[in-house]
């Protein structure tokens, strides 16, 4: 079966679902015949990203829904895939993967409608904000 050299995906550029064609691959453990990950070039706006084939995008065409959408703050825990309300930027956005920075800090990575990707805090003890205020 061949490959198709287009996909449908959301673009994080221009906020919405275009054809993407790939442009190139990253091998995943020297094995070039079945890469992970993908760079893909937005059709609309020509914008490239990488995107990882391996991932169950079936969340990645859903509309994000305000009613839906859980709203963000620090000390919360959130899915990949999950939708969140950013309400200081009043802005809908999907978490796109988590990482644990070498501070210990976990954050995760949210493409939001209206500002596109963004790094944010999750899972901060409620005491680090105290401290911040005072």
């Amino acid at each position: 079966m061949a490959r198709s050299k287009y996909i449908n995906h959301f673009c994080a550029y221009c906020h919405k679902d275009t054809k993407m064609e790939i442009v190139g691959g990253k091998a995943a453990g020297g094995n070039v015949s079945d890469p992970l990950k993908m760079w893909f070039r937005c059709l609309r706006c020509k914008h490239s990203a990488m995107i990882d084939r391996n991932l169950d995008q079936k969340w990645m065409s859903e509309k994000m829904d305000r009613e839906t959408a859980t709203e963000y703050t620090a000390t919360k825990v959130y899915a990949i895939g999950q939708t969140i309300y950013h309400s200081t930027w009043d802005d809908l956005g999907r978490v796109m993967s988590k990482i644990k920075t070498s501070g210990g800090v976990h954050a995760i990575t949210v493409s939001f409608q209206k500002l596109g990707e963004r790094k944010l805090v999750e899972n901060l003890a409620k005491e680090a904000l105290q401290d911040n205020a005072a």
